[in-house]
């Protein structure tokens, strides 16, 4: 006969074995005995959660062996001869195996019975720091305390008991733990840090708490790390792990400017910089919380680009697509003007703006649309860098000039 193990959580578990006639084996209706095999005990002791196994025997009436092909499913869930089981609460559970016969009557001569005891979850009220920040100190004290919480639910009470050498913490920076003292010197600049706080009670079960001591992060990036003048530069603070009131974390910007043979040290509160100066910049920032201070450096330059000034000295504006515009290439000019002439003197075109395409000479005149004849034209520039860099002509004059060819 097939038999199978019936698990109803609750104060009582019981196991349900359902037995019947088979075609191949006919199981007797009398009386037979049952047992619990497994565990071959009368009481247990067990943890939250953890697996326990359930497991069942007897014989008909005439010794034969329960076939498990004859076992049929009850409306409550029959799960096996056999049953793993997790009780997900503290507490005392009363577990019976009840065995029918085939008419549903239950004619074993027994009912096993097994009490389960599970280990009730403590109270860690006084679980502590004495500073509730990690920047209030430099070393800071743990203390551990539980306190039992009885069962008392039913007429078997029973409360667990906790041994003080079995209390531990865990986390950065502990120098010492006994007896659920510790004493830690955590790392100031990690932002939040969480310290577990472990017990083990008498029936070798762990139960936990996690402290948070609050603290500063302030690991940044910078967008964007490269540009031409001026470049404005926001950084980006990592702060998902800061705690504490976040409205008393200070943050002050720095940018260590290196140009040349000079250094400059550039500072703001606003999380949002424009770089004027071509150069190396270093950045970094400094978060200020209650006496603690931090300095979080980037680790790449941001790079601004020096000045530059290219020009053409011939362009087709023929509509082809290419090379239609007598454009100059500029990088980081803090000012420019410029002006096209013919051979007579004459200005046929004129512009303020290096970095507009369209403000770039089409060869029409003065943007009338009626194009200028083929030729050499005449080009006057007047340009200064974000370096402070003057563009000059060739007999240091304070204007950039030479010749440039138009073909059609």
């Amino acid at each position: 006969m097939k038999y199978r193990l019936f698990s109803r959580i609750g104060l009582m578990v019981t196991f349900l074995f359902v037995c019947f006639f088979s075609a191949r084996l006919s199981a007797q209706e009398g009386v037979y005995t049952v047992r619990i095999k497994q565990p071959a005990v009368d009481t247990v002791k067990t943890c939250q959660n953890k697996t326990v196994i359930f497991m069942a025997e007897g014989q008909n009436a005439d010794f034969s062996p329960f076939e498990p092909g004859n076992v049929e499913n009850s409306t409550d869930g029959v799960v096996g001869q056999t049953v793993s089981h997790a009780f997900a609460r503290g507490g005392h559970y009363l577990v019976k195996l009840i065995v029918k016969g085939k008419s549903g009557r239950p004619d074993a001569t027994n009912v096993p019975e097994l009490h389960v005891y599970v280990s009730m979850s403590p109270s860690f009220t006084g679980t502590r720091s004495d500073h509730s920040s990690i920047c209030s100190g430099n070393e800071i004290g743990l203390s551990g305390f539980v306190t039992s919480i009885p069962w008392t639910a039913d007429e078997y009470p029973f409360e667990n008991t906790y041994a003080q050498s079995d209390y531990y913490w865990n986390g950065v920076g502990i120098q010492s733990d006994r007896n659920g003292i510790a004493r830690v010197k955590p790392p100031l600049n990690k932002g939040n840090l969480e310290y577990i706080f472990r017990v083990t009670d008498d029936f070798e079960c762990y139960h936990d708490t996690t402290l948070i001591l609050y603290g500063v992060s302030a690991d940044f990036s910078p967008t964007p790390t490269s540009g031409e003048a001026p470049l404005e530069i926001t950084l980006n603070i990592d702060n998902s792990s800061n705690g504490g009131d976040e409205s008393a974390i200070d943050y002050k910007y720095e940018f260590y400017e290196t140009h040349g043979d000079s250094s400059n040290l550039l500072t703001t509160t606003e999380s949002k910089f424009t770089l004027e100066r071509p150069g190396q910049y270093l950045a970094r920032v400094i978060a200020t919380y209650e006496q603690c201070s931090f300095v979080y450096t980037f680790e790449n330059y941001i790079k601004v680009d020096s000045s530059l000034l290219e020009i053409p000295n011939v362009f087709t504006p023929n509509g082809d697509g290419a090379n239609d515009f007598f454009q100059v290439k500029a990088l980081s000019l803090k000012t420019f003007s410029g002006k096209i002439m013919n051979r007579y003197g004459r200005v046929v075109y004129e512009w303020t703006n290096s970095k507009d395409f369209e403000q770039g000479w089409n060869g029409n005149y003065m943007g009338t649309g009626k194009p200028v004849p083929a030729g050499t034209y005449y080009y006057i520039i007047s340009a200064v860098g974000y370096d402070d860099k003057v563009y000059k002509g060739k007999a240091n004059e304070k204007v950039y000039y030479g010749f440039l060819t138009l073909f059609r």
